[in-house]
């Protein structure tokens, strides 16, 4: 079952403790929303350059750009 969690007044909402370890959250990282449905997805931001610096060297003479895994990952 999921964890409970309060929007303040201002839209603020408190992850709780035991997610936010468990996802490695910290003060400053970047969450993409989206909407599915009825449902509001939080999820960590992928930044671009790191992915792509990440992402070097692991298919060679591939034609395939990191911005494009990325959008396709994402999805």
């Amino acid at each position: 079952m999921g964890k409970i969690g309060v929007m303040e007044e201002r839209g603020r909402i408190l992850i709780p403790k035991s997610l936010r370890e468990e996802l490695e959250l910290k003060p400053g990282k970047k969450l993409l929303i989206e909407k599915r449905d009825s449902e509001i997805v939080l999820k960590p931001a992928v930044d671009l350059k790191r992915f792509a610096l990440e992402l070097r060297g692991c298919i060679k003479k591939s034609k395939i750009k990191p911005e494009e895994v990325k959008r396709v990952w994402s999805e």
